[in-house]
């Protein structure tokens, strides 16, 4: 792996998924493939897809990759990732405050901030410890659906069974939905948030789509769905952020990640 980027044969066709706003509207383009883990950067990448890219078109609702057409299977793959720490701030304020939350909606997060009264540091240690806690597991399952209708929205986009694949493996939950969405990921181009707008521009070079006015618009874009708070470091307890190490340190060390104390340079959207 190159930085964070995965090396990978070229195609004339690729497609592309997407989780506009985190509700999980998937595209498809006759040029590239997009699979985002929600809260890293899709909506900023679904506005500049849809403007640039007339083929782009929904087929689905928080498809898995190994649930991908059998058309697109073989079709190279566009992701985004993001530092694990800044991942749960950014999951647990998103939900925290967003107004169209229900427990029957919401049922991940209303089971992990049991329905919305844990604070942060609490609602984060049960979402690290998903893989080593049955009775936290157990209670999440109970209230998760057997199954799921791919294109209906706004539904709980976990199953029971989905959910067992955690259990003694102690993963958090990131890393977690981060192999459940993208499998081995080997040949996957990463954009990373902290550089989304460069290697999105890398990405649309490697495949030979890249003109003068998609670069300009790419970075000159604003940022998109995105709130003020704190730099990520001030809401973490020592412990906390030492156990985000530990339960996501397959993504930490893939990607280099680490905890910083400080705000780092970005052209995150």
């Amino acid at each position: 792996m190159n930085g964070p980027h995965t090396k990978r044969k070229t195609s004339s066709l690729l497609v592309f998924f997407i989780f506009k706003d985190d509700r999980g509207n998937m595209l498809v383009t006759d040029k590239f493939v997009f699979l985002h883990l929600p809260r890293a950067g899709g909506t900023f990448i679904y506005e500049v897809v849809t403007k640039f890219f007339p083929s782009a078109r929904e087929i689905g609702y928080h498809l898995q990759r190994q649930l991908l057409p059998k058309e697109y299977s073989h079709l190279p793959v566009l992701g985004t990732v993001r530092n694990p720490w800044e991942f749960y701030v950014s999951w647990y304020y998103h939900q925290h405050s967003n107004s169209r939350y229900s427990p029957t909606k919401n049922v991940l997060f209303g089971c992990l901030s049991e329905n919305r009264s844990l604070g942060f540091v609490q609602t984060v240690r049960n979402a690290l410890d998903l893989g080593v806690r049955d009775d936290k597991l157990d209670s999440l399952i109970q209230s998760l659906p057997d199954s799921f209708d791919y294109h209906k929205r706004n539904i709980p986009n976990v199953t029971k069974d989905v959910m067992q694949d955690i259990r003694g493996s102690g993963l958090g939950l990131y890393t977690f939905r981060f192999n459940q969405l993208f499998g081995q990921a080997d040949d996957v181009f990463f954009c990373r948030v902290e550089t989304l707008r460069s290697d999105l521009i890398s990405f649309f070079e490697r495949i030979g789509v890249i003109n003068d006015e998609l670069r300009r618009y790419v970075f000159g874009l604003g940022k998109k769905n995105t709130s003020e708070r704190n730099h990520y470091s001030r809401y973490y307890t020592t412990e906390l952020a030492e156990l985000v190490y530990i339960r996501d340190r397959q993504l930490v060390k893939r990607f280099g990640y680490v905890f910083e104390n400080s705000p780092p340079k970005t052209d995150a959207a």
